[in-house]
């Protein structure tokens, strides 16, 4: 049963620094307390509006019941999961957020609880947090994410982890591994079978800015985690690359739901040779013959992909004829393309030439090339300055054989800009009141979608 709402004013000058505490309940306040799933529970009657501040005035309280008030911590909460390097960690923000009232607290205590950060540790405070952890098993057992940022520090704070911890985190989902030289020697040599007892329910395996001693590691570690379905890396690179394609990966083939590359080379020519079976390939950027070689690989597992070209490296530097054919993927079913939105004619090179009978789905998400071309004037002249020739081809294309099962098309704009200059962009009518003109055929099948998405940043 869902409780009833309560009225809380939300101070917002609330400082990172300050000493945060367990709110304390106030008069005619709702108490709540922590669920074994983290939900907010009342444990009073109906509650009346809290006392407001004399200087402030009524309608600047909200009033939220406390199942929208769980779905705003866990937007934020998720949005805050990777910002280690910034000034104010994810605990920090998540404790300040817990500030506003008892119900939000203990969802913001909840979540960060889900969430060990071993951040930046050297081997004695691994052994303290260890410590810790042995005397809260509770704790171990809502850990769902656990995170490691070496930063220098050596990579054997992770096997003493693995050893202390084994069969102690059996919640744990995703694993995450940044910012590491993982030099040969540094594990012990039976590392793995430990690797496995502590992470044995580790489905998401997230590798940013690692170092791998060869391509064998790389492919004990996967081993070592018989549950993982998802793999992400970003500037991933061997040290050796040797021959992987043996007896075992014949034998028991790596089988993912997704797997997403941007900067690893090493990590893509991997896949290839031990023929990897991938599911979705949600982001892939930087070599397009890479790519090509990957599609050719898992074309009849792939039923969902989506490509960068941005800032993308080719042999042929940003070739007019772009390598890219995905025709093998004869089992695609969702597909999406980034570029900058002066380059749309590329998509409509990549898409003229394939023919995919399964297709459903496809997004075009357009980029302009710099903050400053955000304005609504801007981007309608560099709509218009794109070729018409790849506007009838994209219309003629998406009405065609080539995609018999085609039911949504949508052209995204996404865009970073100043709070100050939002209301420049362009609106989402005349954007996609362009594309209705341009594609008559695909609009008036009523496949045509199109929308707008502004990130709201402090540009420098």
């Amino acid at each position: 049963m869902s409780s009833p709402p309560a009225t809380r004013l939300i101070r917002l000058n609330a400082r990172d620094n300050e000493p945060v505490s367990e709110p304390q309940a106030e008069e005619r306040e709702m108490c709540c307390e922590n669920g074994d799933n983290g939900r907010a529970k009342s444990l009073g009657s109906m509650p009346s509006i809290a006392q407001l501040d004399a200087d402030m005035p009524l309608e600047h309280s909200i009033q939220l019941p406390i199942e929208l008030w769980e779905k705003v911590i866990d937007v934020l909460a998720d949005e805050w999961v990777d910002v280690l390097w910034r000034d104010v960690p994810y605990e920090a923000r998540l404790r300040v957020l817990g500030r506003v009232c008892r119900g939000w607290y203990a969802r913001c205590r909840f979540r960060t609880c889900e969430r060990l950060d071993v951040h930046r540790m050297d081997k004695t405070e691994v052994y303290h947090l260890i410590n810790k952890l042995n005397q809260d098993t509770k704790r171990c057992h809502a850990i769902r994410t656990v995170s490691f940022h070496f930063q220098g520090k050596s990579m054997s704070i992770f096997g003493t982890f693995a050893v202390c911890m084994a069969q102690k985190l059996p919640s744990v989902k995703h694993l995450l591994l940044r910012g590491c030289e993982w030099e040969p020697r540094q594990l012990h040599a039976q590392v793995f079978v430990h690797i496995t007892l502590a992470f044995e329910s580790v489905r998401m395996l997230e590798l940013e800015r690692v170092r791998v001693p060869s391509a064998v590691v790389f492919g004990r570690l996967l081993r070592a985690l018989p549950r993982l379905s998802s793999l992400k890396c970003w500037d991933v690179s061997f040290n050796k690359h040797s021959d992987v394609a043996g007896r075992i990966w014949k034998l028991y083939p790596l089988r993912l739901d997704a797997a997403e590359m941007v900067g690893s080379d090493d990590v893509v020519d991997f896949l290839i040779l031990i023929g990897a079976q991938l599911s979705h390939l949600p982001r892939y950027a930087r070599s397009l013959e890479k790519c090509q070689e990957l599609l050719r690989v898992t074309a009849e597992s792939l039923s969902s992909l989506h490509i960068e070209l941005l800032g993308l490296i080719s042999t042929l530097g940003f070739p007019s004829d772009l390598p890219i054919d995905l025709t093998p993927a004869v089992n695609l079913r969702v597909f999406s393309i980034s570029l900058y939105l002066k380059n749309l004619h590329k998509a409509a090179m990549v898409l003229s030439r394939a023919f995919l009978p399964k297709l459903t789905e496809i997004t075009i998400v357009l980029i302009p090339h710099s903050t400053r071309a955000l304005f609504s004037s801007i981007i309608r002249n560099t709509l218009n300055e794109v070729d018409k020739d790849s506007y009838a081809l994209l219309d003629q294309v998406f009405s065609s054989r080539q995609y018999p099962a085609l039911k949504r098309v949508t052209f995204k704009l996404h865009c970073h800009t100043r709070r100050s200059e939002v209301m420049e962009v362009i609106s989402e009518e005349s954007w996609g009141s362009h594309f209705a003109s341009s594609l008559p055929v695909v609009h008036a099948s009523g496949r045509l979608a199109s929308f707008v998405s502004v990130q709201v940043e402090e540009l420098v």
